[in-house]
């Protein structure tokens, strides 16, 4: 029996090894061996384990696990005591054996187009018809990465661009490409990214959600209408298109998305669900910090465990510019896999971004942060399998899956290792067999009238010795070979007498002979010495601080959002915005997020707060018509012409720390513009800054919609460098015929949109639909009057060309942005209803601005043009009610009226003027108390309500202070006590983005700030 096991043994270990060869077919049945793995702790899967039993395996598959008694008898059998075996892990998101990359000719200067190959998408960043199975190649030495820590299968793709293309799930056995191939077409790919493609378009975040929704669009036009008679001959029939085609059969598969950061997974989840498809989200290793809306989005994840490493504390100086964001993201960033399973996230694990020998001191440091190992187990076995579409055949040691299996020694989750793997029933071990590794312990030698001790250490050999006479003596040359270990050793101190031993070690004991210097061999026998029990360790869980997370979570986050107030402010002098102008003395009532009261000597009501305001100044909130804070990505979507596309509610962001700042400015609204960078840029969002809250819930609900249009040097790319000479218009002329054209497209598109909705139902079912155009559309809405227009403006003749085209195409301008030589054509603007959002006293920072004077806004005033005052940069936006005190100061405009420019004149340019900017019962409760005379430079915000929410105190700022400074004091302590195990860890990348401005570009893809000329 023994000759048999150890016979059996090294054939598979020398047959997993070797390189394939070239076998002669055979017209044999196959009569496949049945191999037991006994003795063992069986992980069935996740949640059934069977101790001391038996895996039978056969070929590529697993048979059975019994019961040790029931082994067949012609089995080939391998002993497994003290081993555990596992389900042979799967790793979803890996691009394993794909050694493909797209090349692209070299191009200098801008690219807005590309000739692509065959019907390929024509934007380089579109690549779903890639199928890249047909790029699989097996790779014995990459796959070694992942064998070692216990994978036996990936899924594979390319990782390049917003639609990557499909994946495949393969073995990492030792087999030929076709063999090692599991589910051929897997799952499609996406990311925010756009990899290699060389094309301008999409340079920002927003370009690439808008290409991603235009490409999901028209994919679902072509399903819903590739079907109907006649399709191709048809007027409305599109060119070949391969990556839509691909969409379109892909539809109903769950679409992996790597997003990147908390907020782009965030938005990924929003984009899968607006397109009502499956999916799978790449985490970012954040979710805890904003795990309700994670749960939300009902989405599975694919986690990497890319904890960070601790930051650097250990000088004071670095310790300074450490944020508490980052702190608190190394406390808790190991405890995120536990966070998502307590709220019930299925998810499963990846090695995706890690040198294979960090993988498992993560997973460890995971279960020590709280993940229980079965959902550990979990996700890396049937959570993945269901995911890619093998839980038929992978995931768990049951009949008829594949003999994929993991030999570990002890709980690999706390303290143990992986031996090695069986990848489809190859056996592949990184170290030493099982069988060898048991071989470790003491053993008592008895041959003639001599008795030693054998200390042997399969591992490392030299470090075996024999036991004579309390001396410990080395061994000479010792080679383990399977289950028979040979030695030489000298058994006394002359080595005069060497003798030479050849031992075998079976369940029985050890068995064997001796040759002494005579030549003459003796036999040998032995048994093993129990080791002595020592206690056993418990498993050490990490006891850390409990995680502090605050919305946002880093300096100055909520622990909990405010809640709404009823409040009675008594006694304070009321600056309303409205005919009634400033009341001294005056009351004003809040409730349910409402004014609901304003006069004199005013009763409490029962169940509101009292608050004192004697010698205060309460204000509606201020409201900035024109800013580009709190943004993701980019404000421009600069490449081309024309981008009404892109969409600014996409890519908020509600952790900027300038939203906080404004409010302590007494901002309470918001427009976030798209930069200037093209004629017609893209869709604006209203915001209130209600900090805490998640990006949707920043949106100003009720508002219309609006869009950046722009004219002048910024669009005609008159400062953008030499190799910006290609993109029409160039001149200020071509400005307008952009417009012009944009315009009658629209036009048409809208045509062709309802001819199609007043069809009738039987033409509808032969007729091709119009594609919805994004693009067109927005434009459509701003000359049917449902988006309001907001166009950056500068110079006198520009100002009557826009007005004289909005009259030809019939809609109002809400507001000319900057306008700076406003008041040349002041009676235009006030006989067309356009406002005018300016300056106070920005003047001569480029050319077309030479001739701006700070009088501006007070002439607008005077001729009856509704006018404000914006910010159009993130400092000076705490410090408008100063920038409203500068009229006064230059041309005596009076209080009331420079008060009115933060406040009502934005309100009514954005169309909310019924619910803020001013004091009214009925209104918003957006609504500032001022320490003084709020146009004054002493002048502080005491409080900040919007919708009767405290999002501003100064007194609650001072006490956070005071707590940022505690809590990072406590973090750093913990930096300074943790272990090396617990400093290691990824680099963090930080992706510190500008302060956005009007002509700010950026390259989201590549992480690259590329300003052009100065910041206005």
């Amino acid at each position: 029996m023994l000759t048999m096991i150890t016979r059996h043994y090294w054939l598979l270990v020398v047959g997993a090894l070797s390189l394939p060869t070239m076998a002669k077919p055979s017209l044999a049945p196959d009569t496949e061996t049945v191999t037991a793995l006994t003795n063992a702790e069986i992980h069935i899967s996740a949640t059934e384990k069977r101790n001391n039993a038996t895996l039978l395996i056969s070929g590529n598959k697993v048979i059975d696990v019994i019961n040790n008694d029931a082994i067949p008898t012609d089995a080939h059998i391998i002993d497994m005591q003290g081993y555990v075996l596992l389900p042979g892990f799967i790793d979803p998101f890996t691009e394993y054996g794909i050694e493909f990359n797209y090349t692209y000719p070299d191009i200098n200067g801008p690219v807005y187009s590309v000739n692509t190959l065959g019907g390929q998408a024509p934007n380089t960043a579109v690549h779903a018809q890639q199928k890249w199975v047909q790029h699989f190649s097996p790779n014995p030495t990459t796959a070694k990465n992942w064998q070692q820590n216990g994978f036996t299968s990936v899924q594979t793709a390319k990782h390049d661009g917003l639609f990557q293309g499909q994946s495949s799930v393969v073995s990492l056995a030792q087999k030929p490409a076709n063999e090692a191939i599991i589910n051929a077409y897997s799952n499609p790919l996406l990311s925010f990214n756009k990899g290699s493609s060389p094309m301008d378009y999409p340079e920002s975040l927003m370009g690439a959600i808008a290409l991603i929704r235009q490409t999901f669009s028209d994919s679902l036009w072509l399903k819903d209408n590739r079907n109907k008679p006649n399709f191709g001959q048809q007027a409305l029939a599109p060119a070949f298109n391969s990556a839509w085609q691909a969409i379109a059969a892909q539809w109903q598969q769950d679409w992996i998305f790597n997003g990147g950061d908390l907020n782009n997974v965030l938005r990924a989840g929003a984009l899968l669900r607006q397109q009502q498809l499956s999916g799978i989200l790449i985490a970012s290793g954040r979710e805890y910090a904003r795990l309700n809306e994670i749960k939300a989005l009902n989405y599975p994840f694919i986690v990497p465990l890319n904890f960070p490493a601790a930051p650097k504390v250990e000088d004071a100086d670095i310790a300074l510019d450490t944020s508490l964001a980052q702190l608190r993201h190394w406390q808790s960033a190991p405890s995120n896999p536990a966070q998502l399973a307590s709220a019930n996230i299925p998810f499963a694990l990846t090695q995706h971004g890690l040198e294979p020998q960090e993988f498992w001191p993560r997973v460890q440091l995971a279960v020590a942060k709280g993940l229980a190992p079965s959902t550990a187990l979990a996700a890396l076995t049937s959570v993945p399998a269901s995911m890619i579409g093998i839980d038929d055949k992978a995931g768990k040691l049951a009949a008829g899956y594949f003999a994929d299996i993991v030999v570990a020694k002890g709980d690999i989750f706390t303290d143990g290792h992986i031996v090695g793997v069986y990848l489809q029933g190859q056996a592949n071990f990184s170290e030493l067999t099982p069988t060898q590794a048991n071989l470790a312990g003491e053993y008592q030698l008895e041959f003639g009238d001599h008795s030693l001790v054998l200390a042997l250490d399969p591992q490392t050999l030299a470090n075996s010795s024999l036991q004579v006479a309390e001396h410990n003596i080395g061994l000479i040359a010792p080679t383990l070979d399977n289950q028979r270990l040979s030695f030489a050793v000298a058994l006394d101190d002359t080595r005069d007498d060497v003798s030479r031993f050849i031992l075998w070690f079976d369940h029985s004991g050890v068995h064997g002979r001796v040759y002494n210097a005579d030549g003459n061999p003796t036999p040998v026998g032995g048994t093993r010495i129990a080791p002595q029990a020592s206690p056993s360790e418990a498993a050490k869980t990490l006891t850390d601080d409990p995680l502090t997370i605050t919305f946002p979570n880093g300096a100055y986050g909520r622990a909990q959002l405010p809640s709404s107030e009823k409040l009675h402010i008594q006694g304070a002098t009321l600056w309303t915005s409205e005919q009634s102008g400033i009341l001294p003395e005056t009351d004003i009532l809040i409730e349910n997020g409402k004014i609901s009261a304003i006069g004199k000597q005013l009763t409490t009501p029962k169940g509101f707060t009292l608050l004192p305001a004697q010698g205060l100044h309460v204000t509606a909130g201020i409201v900035d018509e024109h800013s580009h804070i709190a943004v993701n990505g980019g404000v421009n979507e600069g490449t081309n012409s024309v981008t009404s596309e892109v969409r600014i509610g996409d890519v908020l962001n509600p952790d900027s720390l300038n939203i906080y700042q404004s409010l302590a400015g007494g901002v309470t609204t918001t427009q976030l513009l798209h930069g200037s960078a093209n004629p017609i840029g893209g869709q604006a969002q209203l915001i209130k800054l209600r900090w805490g809250e998640s990006a949707n819930n920043l949106k100003f609900i009720g508002a219309p919609g609006a869009i950046k249009f722009a004219l002048g040097e910024n669009v005609k790319q008159s400062h953008w460098g030499d190799e910006y000479v290609t993109r029409f218009p160039q001149t200020r002329m071509g400005v307008k015929t952009v417009m012009v054209d944009a315009f009658d497209a629209a036009k048409q598109y809208q045509q062709q949109q309802y001819a199609w909705q007043q069809a009738s139902n039987r033409s509808k079912n032969s007729t091709i639909a119009p594609r919805i155009d994004y693009r067109l559309q927005a434009i459509n809405e701003v000359a049917n009057g449902k988006r309001d227009v907001h166009i950056h403006s500068y110079v006198q003749s520009e100002i009557l060309m826009f007005l004289s085209l909005a009259k030809t195409y019939g809609f109002n301008v809400s507001a000319f942005t900057h306008v700076l030589e406003g008041y040349k054509v002041a009676d235009e603007l006030a006989a067309a209803g356009a406002g005018a959002s300016t300056f106070s006293d920005w003047w001569a920072y480029k050319f077309e601005v030479y001739d701006a004077i700070p009088q501006n806004a007070c002439l607008l005033n005077d001729k009856g043009v509704v006018t404000s005052l914006n910010s159009d940069d993130y400092s000076m936006q705490r410090r408008l009610n100063q920038e409203a005190a500068k009229s006064i100061m230059y041309c005596s405009m009076s209080d009331i009226d420079a008060w009115n420019m933060v406040t009502i004149n934005p309100a009514k340019q954005l169309g909310v003027d019924h619910m803020v900017g001013s004091l009214k019962v009925g209104k918003h409760a957006d609504i500032v108390l001022w320490s003084d005379y709020p146009l004054s430079v002493y002048a502080k915000t005491q409080t900040v309500w919007i919708d009767g929410r405290r999002y501003f105190d100064r007194q609650q700022n001072q006490q956070m202070e005071h707590e940022i400074i505690t809590e990072k004091a406590k973090l750093i302590q913990q930096v300074l006590q943790s272990d090396t195990k617990r400093r290691d860890g990824d680099a963090e990348i930080i992706n510190i983005e500008p302060e956005w401005h009007c002509d700010s570009h950026y390259q989201h893809a590549k992480a690259q700030q590329l300003f052009n000329g100065d910041h206005r």
